[in-house]
């Protein structure tokens, strides 16, 4: 998606685990930079723009943020911006996916494929829940919600690279259990949002509101636990199971 064209013209430029605060994210923004001139971009570099401008879009919004901070920032001109990253609307695009594509990328971290299925499972949940309950996650996680409704292209871009990848991971991973008989048959897409939202509600929706500051990796482990163990097994006993129908 280009969300340059997609989104209004007044979007487009010139115009434990613990809560973070507004102002913790100014607190951890990177420093300007001198200008730097011609030469391909790395992936070193462009790890690096991220780091530099994501904390000015988080903190502020998006169109609170001007070409001309963004510029200060990150080196070079308002031409070479326009041209590489497609002005503010491709820098903001290109943050929000990153961050996205961090979460997914550490999902199946460190989950061994031999262990018992509930095992991988809490893994799973485990490293998904930490993730998102990040505090820069959190704080994108709001800038997002708060944009919706003005800009709706923004908030189906973050949708499509945050949530549905993740809900796509695992419903890829449920579908290999389910051809190994590990899992029973079912909607694997389906299957896959029930388990990650059966961990999300509580513990985001909490820290989203600043109803707790915090959530503590104990907290975390129970909810997971309770999740993976529902999922797999459900509510009634297994000797009403045996016996029903």
């Amino acid at each position: 998606m280009q969300l340059k064209k997609s989104i209004p013209e007044s979007f487009k430029d010139g115009a434990a685990v613990k809560s973070a605060p507004r102002t913790s994210v100014r607190k951890s923004a990177a420093k300007p930079v001198a200008a730097r001139r011609g030469g391909r971009l790395t992936e070193a570099r462009r790890q690096e723009i991220v780091a530099l401008v994501a904390p000015l879009f988080l903190d502020r919004g998006y169109e609170q943020v001007t070409i001309d901070e963004i510029v200060a920032h990150i080196g070079g001109s308002k031409r070479t911006l326009y041209e590489r990253f497609g002005g503010k609307a491709g820098l903001f695009e290109m943050v929000i996916k990153e961050y996205c594509a961090k979460v997914h990328r550490d999902l199946f971290a460190d989950i061994e494929q031999h262990k018992d299925i509930e095992k991988q499972l809490v893994a799973i949940g485990t490293h998904f829940l930490n993730m998102i309950l990040d505090p820069s996650i959190l704080e994108q996680h709001r800038l997002m919600v708060s944009m919706g409704r003005s800009f709706p292209s923004v908030a189906q871009m973050f949708f499509q690279a945050g949530p549905q990848s993740a809900y796509a991971l695992v419903e890829g991973w449920i579908e290999r259990q389910q051809k190994q008989g590990k899992i029973g048959p079912g909607n694997a897409t389906v299957l896959s949002e029930l388990f990650l939202d059966m961990l999300t509600g509580k513990h985001q929706l909490a820290l989203l509101t600043s109803s707790f500051a915090s959530t503590s990796a104990g907290q975390i482990a129970v909810t997971v636990k309770a999740a993976a163990k529902l999922f797999l097994h459900g509510c009634v006993p297994r000797e009403k199971k045996a016996g029903a129908g």
